[in-house]
Order: structure tokens, then sequence, then C-alpha cells
């Protein structure tokens, strides 16, 4: 047998199964799309940025990020104030309506993850923490690209514990 194919097959089957399973948990929120959730988690994790941080984060075009954020906006879930650095430019921030979204949205990625992890034994998560930074820490290059691994992320868990993805480019 070859086991490093055997693990490439495995991983990639747990990937694509994770990510649909996310998916499916966190369409039943409600929003529009994937894209309104992970916008909303990612004003969470960082209010007060701008619509391009937040454009380069969601990998779209600049016209998209606004179609996306009107969109939101309209549905009482974000808001632009002016920013407190330049005066020509917005900042985004979440509604407490917004806020409560971003939360469900994860929750549902959280219950997914959740049935998981509690299948395994003490020692089998102990084992899977290394492997998970490292996993993480491979798949990122730069700020830009650990912002978008972690978009769907609850930032306020990893960074007490040491974000893997932030020490990556660090």
């Amino acid at each position: 047998m070859d086991t490093e194919l055997y693990i490439n097959n495995l991983l990639g089957a747990f990937a694509t199964t994770l990510s649909s399973a996310i998916d499916e948990n966190v369409g039943g929120v409600g929003l529009r799309s994937g894209s309104a959730a992970t916008a909303l988690v990612t004003v969470f994790n960082h209010p007060n940025e701008s619509i391009d941080v937040l454009r380069r984060i969601l990998n779209v075009t600049h016209s998209g990020a606004v179609r996306l954020i009107n969109g939101l906006e309209t549905e009482g879930l974000v808001e632009r104030k002016p920013s407190a650095q330049d005066r020509r430019a917005v900042v985004l921030r979440l509604t407490k309506n917004g806020d409560t979204r971003a939360k469900a949205v994860l929750a549902a990625r959280e219950n997914v993850t959740t049935r998981i992890v509690e299948n395994l034994s003490a020692e089998q998560r102990e084992a899977l923490l290394p492997v998970l930074a490292t996993m993480l820490q491979t798949l990122t290059g730069d700020q830009s690209s650990a912002r978008r691994n972690c978009r769907l992320c609850n930032e306020g868990v990893c960074r007490p514990n040491g974000c893997p993805v932030e020490q990556a480019v660090t």
C-alpha cells in the first residue's frame, strides 16, 4: 500500500466532506449566500476595516464586495461608518442584528466540527492539535492568506491559545 497516497486521498475526502457539511450548516442560518456569511464573520472578527480589506479576504472584485455590503446593509446587518484615520474612507461594523447572525454562523460551523471532535479520545485530540497547526501553517503564506484561511474562524478562541495561522505570518 502507498501510505502517502492513501493519506492524501483520505485527507482530500475529509476536507471535501467537512467543507460541504459546514456550507450546509451555515446555509441554515438564513443568509443569502456563503459570501454573506463569510463577510459577517470577517467584520465580526475585524470591525472597522475597509471594504477593500474585506474584498481581499473574500477574494472578490471591489464592485462585488460593494454589492455584497450594500445587500447586508439593506438587510440591517452591516453599517458603514466614517474612518477615524481617513475621512474619505468608510469602515464596516456589524449592527446588533448582524452580530447575532455572525454568532449564528460561527455556531453552525462549530456544530459540525464538534460532531467530529467529540468522537476522538483525549489522546487523539492532543495528537491532532500539532498536526492541524502544521497543516494550517503550511497553507498560510502571507497576511492575506492568513485572513482568508480564518475567514470563518472564531478568532476569539484561537488568539488566547496562539493561533497557528497568525504565527505563520509573524
